[in-house]
């Protein structure tokens, strides 16, 4: 027979054996990190879902032309509205070449930019029902509403007539 130090020794043995062994590490590791991994890519896709939906233009509105004074505009009536969307061509003047114009999610600094315009692209400017411009003064500054070719808020300084 064995004596109980030997017996001792190898239970010992036998335990560091099964602590590095994979067989014997904590269950359910595994299906946390899996669950992880699933979770971050829905959220992520739904993230990529929702940016790439208010960024694109919406489907479904019918384009006719309307005389503004001298200036020939598109109007966009949507099936969902009862009052069509009034728009004006303008475009960016910068006044520095290559200079981008910063379109942003509201009118203000502030706000987070949208995406960039160059100098020269033509934009459609947003004008309300009775035909005013949509447009708000944020620290001494008029921001106007556009919606073409991005939709959000411009500096009204940085928009000029088109050549």
């Amino acid at each position: 027979m064995s004596t109980r130090a030997q017996l001792e020794e190898l239970l010992a043995s036998q335990r560091a054996q099964r602590a590095y062994s994979p067989i014997h590490r904590k269950r359910g590791r595994g299906i946390v990190r899996a669950l992880a991994i699933i979770v971050i890519l829905l959220v992520s896709g739904a993230a990529m879902f929702f940016a790439i939906y208010m960024t694109s233009p919406k489907m479904g509105m019918e384009t006719t032309t309307a005389s503004l004074g001298s200036i020939d505009a598109p109007i966009l009536i949507s099936p969902s509205e009862s009052v069509p969307v009034k728009q004006v061509a303008r475009q960016v003047c910068t006044n520095i070449p290559d200079g981008r114009l910063h379109v942003r999610f509201t009118a203000g600094d502030g706000s987070e930019v949208r995406g960039y315009l160059a100098e020269g692209e033509p934009v459609l400017v947003t004008l309300d029902p009775a035909r005013e411009l949509n447009s708000q003064i944020i620290k001494d500054s008029l921001w106007i509403r556009i919606s073409f070719p991005i939709t959000g808020w411009v500096n009204a300084h940085y928009i000029c007539e088109l050549e």
